[in-house]
């Protein structure tokens, strides 16, 4: 048993400090899908300060010590908020006040399982008071039409809107555009809606092609990860779902001209 404490010893330092810098400092994060096209590519791997909108009770959406909160402009990594807290059929390990690992016991597969919501990433287009307006896929807000270089828009079709809806904000707050019959009206015509308390409006770079809010309504503040800093990888070979032994196989499809980009 000598060998076994000699390894506890050396190595649980280590494993301490790498959890605490990915729970609180700094956490790697790959993009599966192309909503932030062509500002972020599929397969950018980058480095995302958790700090920077507060330090989180590590697989909570608790917040431990605030910092600030996102800018118009900013691009964020959020927990997708239509995810919850528990998989269907399964049962905490963990106590909700104490989640040491995200371990679940499902009671279908009669095992263990591994769950954390999706994480996804858009850019914060508007902030709590904001009026938000998506007209003729232009973007306004508070009534001023925005300057934003980096959107593109990958489908030449306008889809109309639905004008003259009745109780458009209450809808948006309870998520109704999510997969229903009514998503395909508010990609190109939306709104106005203003942005409640403790919430952002966020939107990806490729607007013909993002699920953001939307669709999904308003980002609470609480379900925001961090910010992207800097790509350190990127490969041609990922995809969704992530095939990580093609990564891996697949050196030649490694972006160099990619690595060391900054994320803004």
């Amino acid at each position: 048993m000598r060998w076994l404490r000699n390894a506890l010893r050396e190595w649980t330092p280590v494993i301490v400090a790498v959890l605490f810098i990915r729970s609180f400092v700094v956490e790697a994060f790959m993009v599966p899908t192309g909503s932030m096209l062509n500002t972020i590519l599929i397969g950018d791997m980058m480095l995302v300060n958790k700090f920077v909108y507060g330090v989180k009770l590590p697989f909570t959406d608790k917040t431990l010590i605030p910092v600030s909160s996102p800018k118009r402009g900013d691009i964020v990594i959020f927990r997708f908020p239509l995810d919850p807290d528990v998989p269907a059929g399964a049962t905490r390990l963990f106590p909700e006040k104490l989640p040491l690992l995200p371990v679940f016991w499902s009671r279908t597969r009669g095992f263990f399982q591994w769950y954390t919501p999706l994480t996804l990433i858009k850019r914060c287009v508007a902030v709590a008071g904001d009026e938000v307006e998506y007209r003729n896929k232009q973007l306004y807000v508070n009534g001023q039409l925005q300057d934003e270089p980096y959107v593109q828009h990958a489908d030449a079709r306008t889809f109309r809107g639905l004008p003259g809806l009745k109780d458009l904000q209450r809808r948006w707050e309870q998520h109704g555009f999510f997969r229903t019959e009514l998503s395909p009206y508010v990609r190109d015509e939306f709104g106005p809606v203003v942005v409640p308390p403790g919430c952002i409006f966020v939107m990806g770079d490729n607007r013909d092609n993002s699920e953001d809010s939307r669709f999904f309504g308003p980002l609470e503040l609480r379900h925001v990860r961090g910010k992207p800093l800097v790509t350190y990888m990127s490969t041609a070979a990922a995809g969704y779902p992530i095939n990580i032994p093609k990564m891996m196989l697949s050196p030649w499809a490694i972006r160099l001209n990619r690595i060391g980009h900054l994320v803004r």
